[in-house]
């Protein structure tokens, strides 16, 4: 579908962009219950050789449903399909399917018709389009689309894919101060704008510097004739474009705004993030958190390729088996220790798992905590501090069941009393390693989620063995076991 500039011809001034709207029309289509469902049933039409019975039954489902459907699907069914969407629902497809198929559907698809889909997208999705083509291909898709908007997808390449630049998108409602409330939604209703652009209009000056804010609310709300500069909010929140995605939605979680403005070093509009690009980033934070948790990559959680889960995966698993092996050595080292009392072999898995379990509690903490801003940089110590009356009472709790446990089990109260204390020492090192890993990474700036993952419970496992044969091989001798 042709892009067309919305900016107009009009005395008040007021300009979208600098980048175009597309005109976004629904047809009536069926819900799918399923991917399931909707990959079956395109697997049976490809397989029927029936001529226009693939056209037929993709015309009839919502492009979501088929780009959910993609991951069901052989590379040959996907491109089948693809190249029979029009240049609008192939853009929503990209935009929704995961990069590892986007990159095969792209590359499949002849290059006229991938310049007409990207011309097609919105700026910020095209520009992540075009991001995962080769750089040969980039420039002739490029050089296949009108040159302004060439330039424009050109400079949101230019941004990090993970930074307020790289999740901007450049359709924005621009007016100077002087502009009526009638005007800009006059200028709304003559114009195919997209949702998300008119949530709130910028208020700036011939510089395009930005000056103010108005939600679209206000608007509608406002007499006809009141001009922008009364009803805006002057010198809105905004973001530099190198800014982390991360803060960026914490700014917007933060003042409840509709949108997040994006401005260069002179204050200089250049974009907006919005609501939707807002929930993409949370999703993907929160799914990087929890595969991190796992010992994962987010590649591996979103990828359909086996080769790029095991490059996730391994990484993880040597540094895990790296730390196993230092658990081994320390064992090692008590062989005497063990060979004296064996029966205290029976509570090594025991107080290893305590103290993993202990560590990986407040690791979950103290990451939340980081991702909600509860903790500030200058603010390490208060929250440790904090963190000492639950420590030393749980650890107390596990202590003192360790030794009724121990005493019953190993039948001798010097071995319980050997289990508790090695048990409430461990305790209290898990947990504050738990604590202090993530403080650590989000220091030096890498995401503290990776400490919630192998290397708190690793690591505990080492040093809770080191701790209980250290207390065993002391207290041995004294209780004269």
């Amino acid at each position: 579908m042709p892009r067309t500039d919305i900016a107009f011809d009009n005395p008040a001034g007021i300009v979208a962009g600098p980048g175009r709207m597309t005109v976004m029309t629904e047809s009536r289509r069926r819900k799918a219950a399923n991917s399931q469902e909707v990959a079956a049933a395109i697997r049976a039409a490809t397989q029927s050789h029936v001529p226009g019975a693939l056209e037929g039954l993709i015309s009839g489902y919502h492009p979501i449903d088929i780009a959910y459907a993609m991951r069901e699907l052989s590379s040959e069914d996907r491109a089948a399909v693809f190249e029979l969407l029009d240049a609008d629902d192939s853009g929503v497809i990209l935009e929704e399917v995961d990069d590892d198929i986007g990159e095969d559907l792209l590359e499949a698809t002849e290059e006229r018709a991938l310049a007409e889909i990207i011309d097609a997208m919105p700026p910020d999705v095209g520009a992540d389009a075009v991001s995962l083509l080769s750089e040969e291909r980039k420039h002739r898709i490029l050089n296949r689309i009108p040159d302004d908007e060439a330039a424009e997808l050109a400079s949101l390449l230019e941004h990090s894919h993970d930074s307020a630049g790289g999740i901007m998108t450049s359709e924005v409602i621009a007016a100077p101060p002087d502009v009526t409330a009638a005007g800009v939604i006059q200028h709304i209703r003559r114009t195919d704008v997209h949702p998300e652009a008119i949530s709130r209009v910028y208020v700036v000056d011939d510089q395009r510097h930005l000056v103010g804010a108005v939600d679209l609310a206000t608007l509608i709300n406002a007499r006809d004739d009141q001009p922008l500069q009364k009803l805006m909010e002057p010198d809105p929140i905004s973001v530099h474009p190198a800014t982390d995605q991360e803060e960026a939605v914490q700014l917007v979680d933060r003042y409840d705004l509709p949108s997040l403005p994006v401005v260069d070093d002179e204050g200089r509009l250049l974009g907006a993030i919005t609501v939707d690009d807002v929930i993409d980033v949370l999703q993907h934070e929160a799914t990087e958190d929890l595969a991190y948790v796992g010992g994962t990559t987010v590649e591996d959680v979103m990828t359909t390729s086996t080769w790029r889960s095991v490059r996730g995966r391994v990484p993880w698993l040597m540094v895990a088996m790296g730390a196993s092996l230092v658990s081994a050595s320390v064992v090692k080292g008590f062989q005497a220790t063990l060979q004296q009392a064996v029966l205290l072999a029976a509570f090594m898995p025991v107080i290893s798992a305590i103290s993993g379990a202990s560590g990986v509690q407040s690791s979950t903490v103290a990451v939340r905590a980081i991702a909600l801003r509860l903790i500030e940089t200058g603010g390490y110590g208060r929250f440790l501090l904090k963190q000492v009356p639950t420590t030393l009472l749980v650890a107390l709790v596990c202590g003192v069941a360790a030794a009724g446990t121990g005493s019953l089990l190993l039948g001798s109260w010097g071995y319980g009393i050997i289990v508790a204390t090695a048990m409430i020492i461990a305790v209290i090192l898990g947990t504050t390693l738990g604590c202090v890993l993530p403080l650590f990474f989000n220091r030096i700036g890498v995401d503290p989620a990776v400490a919630c993952g192998p290397l708190v419970g690793t690591f505990n496992d080492a040093v809770s063995f080191l701790i209980y044969f250290l207390i065993a091989n002391a207290m041995l001798a004294v209780l004269h076991l």
